[in-house]
């Protein structure tokens, strides 16, 4: 590979990550994080095509044949909408580009020159860190944040989802649509510049891990525990410490624990000038109180998780593929068939940002409403699973199988499942392109570049 085409590549893959973060926004309607997974695709075609095709064909064939039976069963039998078809296409795009991007990284970053790639990466997590801590403070006290113009970003004009917790500590998202969002894409690659470069990342390592604590995500303080095992097996064999991730999760830890309410600090805040009376009860209690006329217990609305684990458990009865298209309407029946039968009912007279957060379908002429809508799995083996059946963890288990047999496990091969486990088990319901680039370039990083091909 060429030095200019290697640096094409090079901006080209951080232009995407970037874009891919912007997460919030969209421009012509288009959400500028579909146009960041979409910018590695052309480039992995032409490098597929010129130096790898020839080698991966039967594999890739094999993969497409696996994945698009079900879903031609699903088409052929369903009544579906253009809608319907452009929702199913999206997701086998997703699928595409997954395959050809990670293909195209285990080839690039063999060639390319990594010192320089990380000494990129290493201002990108500066910068991005800065951005995030500075929008959690911005959005308590109302300092200037570009404006969120993606759906469900903002709390007024019939979004679904609000950028702040008017009764719960404030939380850090960043450039994403919720702080989860931010986990999910910013923990993998920290974790990777981390563990590749140990010395001199202490300012970095405080830093990343004060913008991923103020998540204050369930879904990070997991994977705390998780690498903090990582870390004392590390230390028993290797008697290493590396310091670097050690003081990335103690500082994960420590400002995860920092809860700020909003409207305690900035009672004038324009989000919470419009509802004097909540925010009188949070300065009086600390906690939203919910008056209502019923002993009917009112709704738990943070159930989301348990209800995807509750229906993936339900649903191991049958592991036939069933297509993808099908999946979140089947999870929309689960959870309809779930509230009828346990009658969840919530005040009508709800905080205001409550109502704009959920929509509710009014029955009766009582004070309540029925919680509907349409939720998704949100969970990427959950999703995929259901989609292709057994199949597709059978061919995930022999992957790994063979990655093990091949290879003398070790603790790059540990780390490696971390950052495989990261994905897996994310609310992301569906691979990508980004996903694609994490693997490729830990996957370089972990096991020698001659041995590479051997995997795959």
């Amino acid at each position: 590979m060429t030095k200019n085409k290697d640096l094409i590549y090079t901006y080209t893959i951080f232009i995407s990550v970037s874009m891919v973060f912007l997460d919030a926004y969209e421009i012509f309607s288009i959400p500028l994080t579909w146009l960041g997974l979409s910018l590695l695709v052309p480039i992995s075609l032409y490098e597929i095509k010129n130096t790898l095709w020839s080698k991966y064909s039967k594999f890739i064939y094999l993969v497409a044949i696996v994945f698009i039976i079900p879903e031609a069963f699903y088409i052929m039998t369903e009544k579906l909408l253009l809608s319907d078809l452009f929702y199913i296409g999206l997701r086998y795009y997703n699928i595409f580009s997954f395959i050809v991007v990670l293909f195209f990284c285990n080839y690039f970053f063999q060639q390319t020159d990594l010192d320089y790639f990380f000494k990129l990466l290493k201002k990108f997590i500066y910068l991005y860190s800065f951005i995030t801590i500075y929008i959690f403070i911005a959005q308590i006290f109302d300092f200037y944040e570009p404006f969120r113009n993606r759906p469900n970003t903002t709390l007024y004009e019939g979004s679904l989802q609000s950028i702040f917790w008017l009764s719960q500590p404030h939380r850090a998202m960043g450039t994403f649509r919720e702080p989860l969002f931010l986990v999910t894409f910013f923990l993998p690659l920290v974790l990777i510049y981390l563990y590749r470069e140990r010395q001199n990342t202490l300012a970095l390592s405080v830093l990343a891990g004060i913008a991923l604590g103020l998540t204050r995500s369930d879904y990070v303080r997991l994977f705390v525990i998780v690498i903090f095992l990582y870390l004392i097996i590390n230390y028993v064999i290797k008697k290493e410490i590396i310091l670097s991730i050690l003081t990335l999760l103690l500082s994960i830890v420590l400002f995860s624990s920092i809860g700020v309410l909003e409207c305690n600090l900035n009672p004038d805040s324009i989000e919470c000038s419009e509802f004097s009376e909540d925010v009188e009860k949070i300065n009086n209690s600390g906690k939203l109180k919910i008056k209502t006329n019923s002993t009917n217990p009112v709704t738990e609305l943070d159930s989301d998780r348990l209800d995807v684990i509750n229906y993936f458990l339900h649903s191991l009865n049958n592991v036939s593929p069933r297509g993808i298209g099908s999946v979140n309407e089947d999870y929309q029946d689960y959870s309809a068939k779930e509230i009828g039968e346990k009658m969840y009912l919530t005040n009508r007279t709800l905080p205001k940002y409550l109502l704009t957060r959920y929509s509710t379908q009014n029955f009766g002429t009582g004070n309540y409403s029925l919680i509907r809508y349409e939720p998704n799995v949100q969970n990427l083996l959950v999703f995929y699973t259901q989609g292709f059946g057994v199949m597709f963890p059978v061919l995930l288990y022999l992957y790994l199988i063979n990655l093990l047999m091949t290879k003398k496990i070790n603790l790059d091969i540990g780390f490696f499942s971390i950052i495989i486990l990261l994905i897996f088990v994310s609310p992301i319901e569906e691979v990508n392109s980004y996903y694609a680039f994490i693997i490729g370039l830990s996957y370089t990083l972990y096991f020698k570049k001659k041995e590479i091909n051997e995997y795959l």
